[in-house]
């Protein structure tokens, strides 16, 4: 069983090359589980998210993807990579159910988002505005490390995120150097 509120809260200085292949492979195993399954067609896009995707970054030694599905689709693509791939599924909610796995000693936090739900956009905006900015970059790793010092607990840990990525949000709706394809969200989870 991999779950992820037993994971330690273990910040890592970035393998960022390392975690770019392991974020391609597991792109691959999930995309053949689904296209195995007859699901491809539902697929929109598949994110590489998280403190993992952002050069420079320490991180949890863990591979965030975001697989962007159609909004009747999260159900089946969940179930699909759960049975296919193992690890262990929670339905969040309609629009969210993370699969979480461990290949080859890596684990992968494979989030299934329905494509209207805001939670991937927040994760592509806060990795993109992450990347572009070293100054805001450094302050968010050093909150990270703040933060892993203080909490144990997974909850307690992001939680004490939301404030910087409320703000790391209004960045990206104000600053011309980012731009999305999509309207940036207004609200954190």
């Amino acid at each position: 069983m991999v779950n992820p509120n037993e994971d330690p809260i273990e910040l890592v200085p970035s393998r960022h090359e390392a975690w770019h292949e392991r974020f391609d492979a597991e792109r691959d195993r999930v995309q053949d589980a689904l296209c195995d399954a007859g699901l491809e067609s539902v697929v929109e896009r598949i994110e590489h998210v998280g403190s993992t995707a952002v050069p420079g970054l320490a991180a949890k030694d863990i591979v965030d993807l975001d697989i962007v599905v159609a909004d009747d689709a999260v159900d089946d693509v969940s179930r699909t990579l759960e049975s296919e791939l193992g690890g262990d599924r929670i339905e969040n909610s309609d629009e969210w159910h993370p699969v979480f796995r461990r290949e080859n000693g890596q684990r992968f936090n494979d989030h299934v988002f329905a494509a209207s739900d805001d939670g991937w956009k927040i994760s592509v905006v806060t990795r993109d505005v992450l990347r572009a900015s070293p100054a805001i970059r450094a302050e968010y790793e050093t909150l990270k490390f703040d933060l892993a010092s203080e909490h144990d607990e997974l909850v307690a840990y992001s939680t004490g995120k939301r404030p910087f990525v409320e703000r790391v949000l209004e960045v990206a709706r104000t600053d011309e150097a980012v731009a999305f394809e999509f309207s940036v969200p207004v609200d954190h989870r």
